[in-house]
């Protein structure tokens, strides 16, 4: 079992320089309070980053993370889903550079991060 399985991301669309996946939150990703742990925000968009990059690579390469900065704006309760939408901002050939918005399913913004992916040839 991967993490991605673990966690519980569903991939829903990746395009040239978007993508959108979805957690459906569970007691598992909170904290002993309740609320979301912040390190499911920043495994999502990690993950989803490299998700995204992957598909935008030719066979033979791949996506690793190389940095991610983050900013959790709003608690939230660990119920009810969580949606990832990231925009391409930077394709060069050894760094892909993401701005991703994780928001709940009524569209409120519950952090925002950044991740630079390094590009490796496998």
């Amino acid at each position: 079992m991967t993490m991605i399985d673990e966690l519980g991301i569903v991939p829903v669309t990746f395009d040239a320089d978007t993508f959108e996946t979805r957690l459906t939150l569970r007691d598992f990703h909170a904290q002993p309070q309740g609320f979301l742990n912040g390190s499911v925000s920043l495994a999502l968009a990690e993950i989803s980053a490299g998700m995204a990059s992957n598909h935008l690579l030719d066979e033979g390469y791949f996506a690793v993370g190389q940095n991610i900065s983050a900013e959790h704006l709003q608690a939230k309760k660990a119920e009810g889903e969580l949606i990832a939408r990231g925009q391409l901002l930077h394709k060069g050939k050894t760094t892909h550079v993401w701005d991703i918005q994780i928001s709940d399913e009524q569209n409120k913004l519950i952090s925002h991060a950044t991740v630079t992916n390094h590009i490796v040839k496998l």
